[in-house]
């Protein structure tokens, strides 16, 4: 297949919709598929493509048009309104990837532009990172959950796991750090480390010492790559109690892949993302979560590795591939992969 890929957000900005179609770019043309990345994220000047695939930076409208016209099938890692109207001209069949809610937040009225973009989703194949997102979209679609990276989270028998409760996150309110420390505080001797920066990262420590937990709460600062893999390694509990209704939850899944429990909030994505890997509870209740992480669940081990495998990027490319098949034959959508 030809398959033309719009990300307006891409390498070398650093996010989940920009991993997804990396990923998902890198994994089709490692099938044999011709793929054309359309972003409008740009290199330091001298800095060479490091993908293997086209990518073409900050198209015209004309450009855009020409490569979705060459295009068997076009897809929208996460749906554009300025992509969609060179795609009116070529028409070709399109796949749109929602990786988060297609609505407003709180509980504000639909703007235009939203509207528009729920409409333009009637003329799509829509494939949702949870069942929750495909819910509140309303619309036939496809549940193909997003991935990790396999080859950095796993398990690593040479690390000691003798720490306790991990958070690993943007400090900011929506993340629910505030309500770990009020668990914290209903938790004698349980211990916690916090990984993350953000807006919230000079008042956690005043809140973590107004719950009087500040004696058994260690700040880190963010971490990465294979410092981050091994910290999760080292846990027992990993702890994710947003406020906010996650869309998927990817930090579960390497959590659960680096051999933690998790403990995660009920709403949203974050259950699907869990799965058997561990238990969730009401979404802002300290007690509920201190009753959580005090219930200490031993994860089926043989779930956790079919969970975790369903996953890994290879399925979630394989999972795409499928649809995109079956959009180019004219197949109708509306299941989970």
């Amino acid at each position: 297949m030809k398959i033309v890929i719009h990300s307006p957000a891409f390498y070398p900005m650093i996010g989940g919709l920009e991993t997804l179609a990396a990923m998902l770019a890198d994994g089709l043309q490692s099938h044999g598929h011709e793929v054309v990345v359309l972003c409008e994220a740009q290199l330091e000047p001298g800095v060479a493509e490091p993908f293997s695939f086209r990518v073409v930076r900050g198209a015209s409208f004309f450009e855009k048009a020409y490569w979705m016209a060459r295009a068997e099938v076009v897809v929208h890692a996460q749906i554009s309104l300025k992509a969609l109207l060179p795609w009116l001209l070529t028409r070709r069949p399109l796949l749109v990837s929602h990786q988060t809610w297609l609505r407003e937040a709180g509980e504000a009225p639909l703007t235009w532009p939203t509207r528009l973009k729920r409409q333009a989703c009637r003329f799509a194949r829509n494939v949702t990172c949870s069942a929750a997102i495909g819910r509140d979209l309303g619309l036939a679609h496809d549940v193909i959950p997003n991935p990790y990276d396999d080859a950095l989270f796993r398990l690593r028998p040479e690390v000691p796991r003798d720490r306790d409760l991990l958070f690993v996150g943007r400090l900011v309110s929506d993340k629910g750090v505030d309500l770990l420390l009020q668990a914290l505080s209903l938790l004698p001797g349980r211990r916690l480390t916090i990984v993350g920066d953000g807006p919230e990262a000079s008042a956690l420590p005043w809140r973590a010492e107004e719950w009087k937990v500040g004696d058994r709460v260690t700040f880190t600062g963010p971490k990465r790559g294979e410092e981050l893999a091994r910290l999760m390694n080292a846990h027992r509990i990993l702890v994710v109690p947003s406020h906010w209704a996650e869309p998927f939850g990817i930090v579960a899944l390497e959590g659960a892949a680096s051999g933690c429990t998790v403990v995660a909030s009920d709403h949203g994505g974050l259950p699907e993302a869990v799965g058997p890997c561990g238990g969730v509870f009401a979404s802002g209740d300290a007690q509920a979560l201190a009753r959580a992480i005090e219930a200490e669940l031993a994860p089926d081990s043989a779930a956790v590795v079919a969970h975790l495998q369903r996953h890994r990027a290879g399925a979630v490319v394989e999972a795409y591939e499928r649809v995109l098949f079956s959009l180019t034959r004219g197949m109708a959508g509306g299941k989970s992969i």
